[in-house]
């Protein structure tokens, strides 16, 4: 269909630095043009019933998957939607809202490619796997000043969320086309990225080396990466050189807007910025771009 919208998945964690590259890729595409649609919303449950049941928010069971899969594929079908919303300071649901597709769809959850949603639904796919202490410590974060958390309560779940972290979120990983991670490096956060499958054809090497930055950007093509899967392995640190690899990628893209100020990037990690624009470049130049 000519006016299907481009649809982005997001997978990772909560916690897991999902919902900053979705404002990213915003910022650098413009709000008038993306639908987010945060996959939390599906939760079946409140806070409290999920403590009850002995659910985590990264079990299947406390997500309604079916009106999920569904609302997704009337979205691709530029379809309009009656979408659950799920309160986060309150941990409950609270009615629902009317959501139409515009241009780019990005969706994004724990459990944004498990079946009966299909990979093949989406233009593009992004795994988000930040290093452990760096996930640990925004989790805690997040949900103290976030989600009404004491310290005690999170560090009290860990266990059991990491259990189902590695059983059901882990598993979607082999399915996406790009894995990005976080680490923490000399300068702030550096940054690990495999690009496999639809991600791959974008020559991302000729751009690095036009701007000079092949000191602060490694890319090494491997057979199989972590997932046994053929990759390119893009390796950035956090230099303000990396800047100008960004300058450059956003060239690729056909518009530019901005968030509001208080959910502006965070102009010091260069990483960050990269990895938004990267994904936002890839997205569009493999896909022809975006109606």
């Amino acid at each position: 269909m000519d006016d299907q919208p481009l649809m982005l998945g997001l997978i990772g964690a909560s916690g897991a630095g999902k919902t900053t590259l979705t404002r990213g890729i915003i910022r650098l595409l413009g709000a008038q043009g993306v639908t987010p649609i945060s996959l939390d919303d599906y939760l079946r449950y409140s806070r409290a019933e999920r403590a009850a049941l002995g659910l985590t928010d990264a079990d299947p069971a406390a997500t309604d998957l079916e009106r999920m899969a569904a609302d997704l594929a009337a979205l691709r079908r530029c379809q309009t939607i009656n979408k659950p919303v799920y309160d986060h300071v309150t941990g409950a649901p609270r009615g629902s809202e009317r959501v139409a597709p515009t241009g780019l769809v990005i969706a994004y959850g724990a459990l944004t490619l498990t079946p009966p949603v299909q990979a093949e639904l989406f233009d593009l796919t992004v795994y988000l796997d930040p290093h452990p202490d760096l996930y640990r410590r925004w989790r805690e974060e997040r949900d103290v000043k976030q989600r009404g958390y004491t310290l005690a309560e999170v560090q009290a779940a860990w266990p059991a969320r990491e259990r189902d972290i590695q059983r059901y979120i882990a598993p979607q990983r082999p399915l996406a086309d790009v894995v990005l991670r976080f680490v923490p490096g000399t300068d702030g956060l550096d940054m690990q990225m495999s690009l496999r499958r639809r991600a791959m054809a974008f020559d991302l090497a000729g751009i690095v080396h036009a701007v000079g930055a092949t000191a602060v950007v490694q890319l090494r093509p491997v057979a199989a990466d972590d997932d046994g899967i053929p990759a390119m392995l893009v390796m950035a640190e956090n230099d303000p050189v990396l800047d100008r690899v960004s300058a450059a990628l956003r060239a690729y893209l056909p518009v530019q807007g901005q968030l509001p100020r208080d959910e502006a990037t965070d102009p010091t990690i260069a990483t960050l910025t990269f990895a938004q624009t990267l994904v936002a470049v890839i997205l569009l130049r493999q896909t022809g771009g975006w109606q």
